[in-house]
C-alpha cells in the first residue's frame, strides 16, 4: 500500500469515526473556473476551491478527465444522470455526499455536450440549484466556449481563469478575454516556475490591463501533482511537508475569489 492510500484510509476512518456528515448551509453564491485551452489547472483549481469552502462541486465537463471520474463517480455504472435529468425536468439536482472528505458532486455526464441547454437556461438553472440547495455551487466548465460555460459564467458571481505562463495558454487566454470582455474575471498565474520568463510576466500585465481582468495570487508549478491518484482533494488531506505550500496558496486564492468585488 502506498503512502498516499494510507493516508486516504486514515482520512476513511477519521470521517467515519466523526459521525454522519451534515452539508453546511450556505449562503447563495456560484463561482465558475473556466479556461479556452485544457491542461491549464481548471479542474483542479474547481476541486480545491469547493474543498475548501463546503461548495457542491458541479462538474459541466464531457470528457473523461473531469472531475467527476477523479472524484469516483462513473456513469457506465449508473442507471441515473443526474445533470441531464435536471435540465430535462427543471428539478434541482440532489448532490452525490462527499462525506465530508470529498466536495459534495453534481456529476457531469459524456451525453452533456449534446444536450446542453441554452446559455440562460443554465444561468437561471444553477441561480435556482443555489439557492434551493442552500449551497455555494462551484462550476467547472468544459475547455472552450460552449452554451453551457457561458452560461455558467453568466451565473457565476466571479469567473476563475487559471493562466499558465506558455505560449500557447496565454494565446488561449487572450481568446477567452476578447470573447468574454464583459464578465467579472480572476486570473490566477498557474504552474508558476521559480524564475518565470520576463516576457510571460508582461504579457499577463498587458492582457489584464488591455481587458481589465485582476490577478489574484499565484499558484506554483508541482510537478508530483498530476501522478496523484488520491480522490481526496489536496486541500482536504492531511497536511505533509510536500502539499503544504499548495494548500496555502490555494488558501490564498479562495480568499481572493472570496473578496472578489467587495
Amino acid at each position: 500500500m502506498t503512502a498516499d492510500a494510507l493516508t486516504d484510509l486514515a482520512t476513511d476512518v477519521a470521517a467515519a469515526a466523526a459521525g454522519p456528515y451534515v452539508p453546511p448551509v450556505q449562503d447563495p453564491d456560484i463561482v465558475a473556473v473556466a479556461g479556452f485551452k485544457g491542461g491549464v489547472g481548471k479542474s483542479r483549481t474547481a476541486k480545491e476551491l469547493a474543498a475548501l469552502r463546503g461548495a457542491v462541486l458541479t462538474d459541466f465537463e464531457w470528457d473523461w478527465g473531469g472531475v467527476t471520474r477523479g472524484w469516483g463517480y462513473f456513469e457506465e455504472e449508473r442507471q441515473k444522470a443526474p445533470l441531464l435529468e435536471a435540465f430535462r425536468t427543471g428539478k434541482t439536482p440532489s448532490p452525490l455526499s462527499g462525506r465530508g472528505r470529498k466536495p459534495d458532486l453534481i456529476p457531469g455526464h459524456t451525453d452533456f455536450e449534446r444536450n446542453q441547454p441554452r446559455a440562460e437556461v443554465v444561468a437561471e438553472s444553477l441561480t435556482r440549484w443555489s439557492r434551493e440547495l442552500k449551497r455555494r455551487l462551484v462550476v467547472d466548465t468544459h475547455p472552450g466556449g460552449s452554451e453551457s460555460t457561458y452560461g455558467a459564467m453568466a451565473a457565476a458571481r466571479v469567473t476563475v481563469v487559471p493562466a499558465v505562463l506558455g505560449d500557447g495558454e496565454l494565446r488561449a487566454l487572450e481568446g477567452l478575454l476578447r470573447s468574454l470582455t464583459d464578465y467579472p474575471l480572476l486570473l490566477i498565474p498557474y504552474k508558476i516556475g521559480r524564475s518565470p520568463a520576463a516576457w510571460a510576466l508582461d504579457e499577463l500585465e498587458r492582457l489584464a490591463n488591455e481587458y481589465q481582468a485582476q490577478i489574484g495570487p499565484y499558484v506554483s508549478n508541482y510537478t508530483w501533482i498530476p501522478n496523484r491518484r488520491v480522490r481526496v482533494p489536496i486541500c482536504s488531506s492531511p497536511p505533509s511537508a510536500r502539499s503544504t505550500p499548495f494548500i496555502e496558496e490555494m488558501k490564498a486564492v479562495a480568499e481572493a475569489v472570496d473578496s472578489y468585488g467587495k
